[in-house]
């Protein structure tokens, strides 16, 4: 079971695209939020979510019922923050970087496709750094692990 501190039940109305959320407990960037309509006058209030999950980009869909015994959705608590890149390590993946603060940050790491390459962002962040570019790299923090989801050439230099 996953920890409290990192997922939060949010009602159906809360959700929004790209939002993240639990998908039959798989974490999942949403795709697709559709309110289903009531299929008799007092039947059950229903939402139907799709999503790819966060690490894998593999599909998820599944539709819950938003009346008897709900409780909420569960969906995982995320960070966004910004880094400048120092070092990448090429066998491993892992980054070293450095925050606005001055402080650095070691355990952020590239997600590597099915056959054990780099993913496109991956791909991009080690073109830039071999050629000696300057690159800034979005991190997201969600379910306890760190991904970098965006790469760009830092316009400060």
């Amino acid at each position: 079971m996953v920890s409290d501190d990192l997922i939060v039940k949010l009602q159906p109305d809360q959700l929004t695209k790209p939002g993240y959320a639990m998908i039959q407990n798989m974490p999942c960037k949403l795709t697709e939020i559709k309110h289903m309509p009531k299929a008799t006058a007092n039947g059950n209030k229903r939402v139907h979510l799709v999503g790819l999950h966060v690490f894998t980009g593999k599909k998820y869909e599944d539709t819950i019922n938003c009346t008897a015994g709900f409780h909420g959705i569960d969906c995982p608590v995320t960070s966004k923050a910004s880094y400048t890149l120092l070092d990448v390590d090429q066998s491993t993946g892992f980054l070293s970087l450095l925050a606005d603060s001055g402080d650095t940050k070691e355990d952020a790491s590239l997600n590597r496709s099915d056959d054990g390459s780099f993913d496109e962002i991956g791909d991009e962040l080690v073109k830039f750094f071999e050629a000696g570019e300057a690159v800034k790299v979005t991190v997201l923090s969600i379910m306890g692990k760190d991904i970098v989801i965006e790469v760009t050439k830092d316009a400060a230099e």
